[in-house]
């Protein structure tokens, strides 16, 4: 299932917060609005008002609030904070036909308790794995390249729980596999896997140069990448629709029909 983009990478208002998806019943979405978020000035922010220069868009602070699942049977508590700033809105008035102006408070948020899911997964996902994705959530919001970074490990976990080989021997010396080739080991078994894997590694190691930091649609592309490859591995639906699929091509017919014997 693709990953609705919009609400995992924008700025909001108190007056729109976006559908985030509950991540204790995974069916409601959290509501809130102005009367539920709190939103302070930082003393930086407030001492620039002293200066004859003075703007609104130099305004920042920070956020907390709480939203609430709107599914009756859960109604799950979230609290959320982050960063605010004021930035420059333009809305096109189509009765004058010209622009108005005007400086709009945009919210930030860094951190959720409890962490939101960017997307959900099978529950016969290994837990070590389910786990290590549920840690690389809370870095979502912080930091893209630590997120990223964290992304990676899981590929490593998923290359153990496959019983791909961590090291091998070399002149009689016992040597570490590279994640890179312990992935190429694992493409000689399943191949579709093994190259979706491959692409998170490229996204995991960008994070790790200071030179080339992460953006929230990279860690995206790798949580999408990620979904579609452990819903390949793990889920029982998903291995059930392959064998089954692969059993029709090698009959060559459907499995009601009984194969001809040979006279």
């Amino acid at each position: 299932m693709a990953i609705t983009r919009t609400i995992w990478k924008n700025w909001f208002r108190t007056e729109d917060v976006p559908a985030w998806p509950c991540p204790t019943c995974n069916k409601g979405i959290l509501i809130g609005g102005k009367k539920d978020i709190k939103v302070y000035e930082n003393v930086t922010s407030a001492a620039y008002r002293r200066d004859s220069d003075w703007e609104p868009y130099w305004i920042s602070g920070h956020f907390t609030g709480v939203l609430k699942c709107n599914n009756e049977k859960c109604e799950e508590r979230v609290v959320v904070s982050g960063e605010m700033a004021v930035d420059e809105a333009h809305e096109y008035d189509t009765e004058f036909q010209g622009w108005n102006f005007s400086y709009i408070e945009v919210l930030k948020p860094q951190i959720f308790i409890p962490s939101l899911n960017i997307f959900q997964f099978h529950k016969d996902v290994p837990k070590q794995i389910s786990e290590a994705i549920g840690e690389s959530f809370k870095l979502f919001w912080i930091d893209s390249s630590s997120c990223g970074n964290k992304i990676r490990t899981i590929i490593e976990i998923i290359m153990d729980e496959q019983k791909i080989a961590k090291t091998y021997t070399s002149k009689g010396k016992r040597k570490g596999h590279s994640l890179h080739k312990r992935i190429e080991l694992f493409k000689n078994v399943k191949v579709e896997e093994g190259e979706l894997l491959m692409a998170i590694k490229w996204i995991g190691n960008s994070g790790s140069h200071w030179e080339h930091e992460l953006t929230k649609d990279d860690t995206l592309d790798a949580y999408e990448i990620l979904e579609h490859c452990i819903t390949k591995l793990y889920e029982k639906d998903s291995q059930r629709i392959k064998i089954l699929s692969k059993t029709i091509n090698k009959r060559k017919r459907p499995n009601s029909t009984k194969r001809k014997k040979a006279k």
